[in-house]
């Protein structure tokens, strides 16, 4: 059994909204296949920053967009050493 931690994202939501397949990404990322995409999705690994970026183009949100709850975590943390 492994111990994965999972990251909450809302890739898969925004994707749709643009009725994108996973395929749709993974060409438009230059990808060969969609297991990446999909792994991205699910939260079990995370698209480097220019990855980011280029999904968050390609569905024509922000960044935040996609990861909203690790954007307020890093929020309150910059809250928490301001506040040191």
């Amino acid at each position: 059994m492994t111990n994965k931690q999972f990251t909450s994202n809302m890739l898969r939501f925004h994707r749709e909204q643009a009725s994108l397949f996973q395929k749709d990404v993974a060409k438009a990322l230059g990808l060969d296949c969609t297991d990446r995409i999909s792994h991205w999705e699910t939260g079990i690994a995370m698209p480097n920053v220019v990855n980011l970026f280029r999904l968050a183009a390609i569905y024509s949100v922000t960044p935040q967009d996609l990861y909203p709850e690790l954007y307020e975590l890093a929020k309150s943390l910059n809250q928490v050493h301001q506040n040191d």
